[in-house]
């Protein structure tokens, strides 16, 4: 007798077929679980990169940039990360802050050895960003913006921000501040703060103040403000004290518009105006001025000793004045060559003078004395001891320079 043949059970197959569907949806689920956590993790690792961007960054826009070579000037050798180029940034800015380079462009504040090896790269987002340097210190403020702070090569000191926009700031040599702002209830104002960052003087002025520079102690300051009379614009110098909400002494007005107010070695101050300058004892008397013969280009002062730097268009001549203290008659010398910078060095009373394609070391009598040659042109140059840092358009170059 034939045996009937016995079939799967309906609810076998559709048990099975529920664990067939329940693994591929654990599968499926391990699947996302997984690539969730490498998402989480990716984000975790940007989130920490963007956090750490200041110092990995800077170092990525550089990389293949710069390559260890120096200009060979036949009077010295040594070796370090120059030249240093900057592309893109046209527009920067060097300056000097305890025997440090710093180099500000339109997103970071980077701070070299004079070797040009890297400290700190410090980004910032100020429009029109400007940077002043004294001593050990750096002041970077947004010129017609709100924000401000105080650098040294070691570390950030402060940031502010103020209610008005900035006009323009100043830093002395012992980490002291002076902001001037707008203000819609008087013409400016200033604000001084100590190297902690605490505000300590506060002055509403009813004139606008064009420049300052501190005192010998930073106690105080010298404020030059812009009056006219009989139509004529001129400079009146005011002395403040910080401890104290009046007027030390205020100058006779000057005929000129004061560009620079500078410290003597002797207790004075020198003014360089735009047309003149004069040296004013301590209670603000006019000691001795000097009429410019042509156009101020560029002035410098250190000591008691200024260098100018005079252009005159309709004999396409330049000349470099050298004034050594308010008793002495200016030594100049005329150049019917291009003449890029100035600079002092008061250590061996020279001037150095950038030509195109050579640097001249002249005597505070306007004697030369020594002829540098350069291998390419420069717009100008920053000295810091013996090293020049040649300032190019895209780029730094380094020479070693050795005094005759």
């Amino acid at each position: 007798m034939e045996k009937k043949k016995t079939g799967a059970k309906p609810g076998i197959k559709t048990s099975a077929a529920k664990d067939i569907y329940a693994m591929r949806k654990r599968r499926k689920r391990r699947k996302v679980l997984k690539q969730s956590m490498w998402l989480l993790l990716l984000a975790i690792v940007i989130l920490v990169l963007y956090q750490r961007r200041d110092s990995w960054i800077p170092k990525l826009e550089t990389m293949g940039m710069r390559h260890q070579s120096r200009q060979n000037f036949d009077i010295g050798d040594s070796d370090g990360n120059f030249p240093i180029f900057l592309y893109g940034d046209s527009d920067y800015q060097l300056a000097e802050a305890g025997g440090r380079l710093l180099l500000l462009s339109d997103s970071y504040l980077n701070i070299y050895e004079t070797d040009g090896s890297l400290i700190a790269a410090r980004q910032h987002t100020y429009g029109n960003a400007m940077l002043q340097t004294a001593g050990d210190f750096g002041l970077l403020y947004e010129n017609g913006g709100t924000h401000f702070r105080l650098e040294t090569p070691a570390k950030q000191r402060y940031e502010k921000t103020l209610s008005d926009p900035i006009v323009f700031g100043r830093v002395s040599e012992s980490g002291f501040a002076a902001i001037v702002t707008g203000s819609s209830d008087c013409a400016c104002r200033l604000f001084i703060f100590n190297p902690k960052g605490q505000q300590i003087y506060k002055r509403d002025c009813v004139e606008r103040i064009s420049e300052i520079t501190f005192n010998a102690d930073s106690t105080g300051c010298y404020a030059v403000r812009i009056e006219a009379e009989n139509g004529v614009m001129k400079s009146v110098v005011n002395s403040y004290d910080f401890s104290s909400p009046d007027v030390i002494w205020s100058s006779q007005p000057l005929d000129m518009l004061a560009i620079s107010v500078y410290n003597t070695i002797e207790g004075n101050l020198f003014i360089l105006g735009d047309t003149k300058c004069c040296y004013l004892d301590a209670t603000g008397t006019m000691l001795t001025s000097y009429t410019y013969p042509d156009q101020l280009l560029h002035g410098c002062f250190n000591g008691n000793t200024a260098a100018m730097l005079f252009g005159n268009d309709e004999t396409r001549t330049k000349t470099v004045a050298v004034m050594n203290g308010p008793l002495a008659t200016p030594a100049v010398r005329t150049y019917e060559k291009d003449v890029k910078d100035i600079d002092l060095m008061t250590e061996n009373e020279a001037v150095l003078v950038q030509l195109r394609k050579e640097i001249e070391t002249l005597s505070y009598q306007c004697n030369l004395l020594q002829t540098t040659p350069l291998d390419e042109g420069y717009d100008g140059f920053l000295r810091i001891g013996k090293d020049l840092f040649l300032k190019g358009y895209d780029r730094i170059d380094l020479m070693e320079y050795q005094a005759p």
